[in-house]
């Protein structure tokens, strides 16, 4: 008998459908890096054995270990892609109870405090975070077109399953 979808818990890695991942890593190059070329560095992090084990795959570069779910021992994992003007933005994902084993995310990783920068380079890099903002939303309304697993998504169909009580439910 397999076991329901569902039967995974938050922290589980082995659940993770790297195949998914593989999908998040295309759409997030193809905007990118419009032009489709990218550095070698990127185009070598972009590329993995998929058949391989979520765990020992994941354990190793050139995946990262981005820091912890806050009040949980979840990992949260990074992959640097980075974009055509700054090369740190990462995709990040985690275990999720969910089908596809994960929840994506894009980490624009430009938040940097008490940065003391002169007023000219203050503003080019204010642009940059806007630019790599933009990037972000792209990137994620993107896999929500392609109905990858997202915050949004997750939020969506919670709300959508507590009205759902709310109708049914007795009065």
């Amino acid at each position: 008998m397999e076991a329901p979808a569902n039967a995974t818990g938050p922290d589980d890695v082995d659940a993770m459908r790297l195949d998914v991942l593989r999908r998040a890593v295309d759409i997030y190059l193809r905007i990118a890096y419009p032009s489709g070329e990218y550095p070698e560095a990127v185009r070598r992090r972009a590329t993995w054995d998929e058949c391989a084990d979520p765990r020992e795959l994941l354990s190793k570069p050139p995946f990262e270990r981005a820091g912890r779910v806050p009040g949980s021992r979840t990992m949260i994992y990074a992959l640097r892609l980075g974009n055509r003007r700054y090369p740190h933005m990462k995709l990040q994902f985690q275990p999720w109870d969910n089908p596809e084993g994960l929840m994506l995310s894009v980490n624009t990783h430009d938040q940097i405090a008490s940065f003391d920068l002169a007023p000219a380079d203050a503003d080019a890099f204010h642009r940059l975070q806007v630019e790599n903002q933009e990037l972000k939303e792209a990137v994620e309304q993107a896999w929500e077109a392609e109905d990858l697993p997202t915050f949004l998504r997750f939020l969506r169909d919670y709300i959508e399953s507590r009205n759902g009580e709310g109708a049914d439910g007795p009065e």
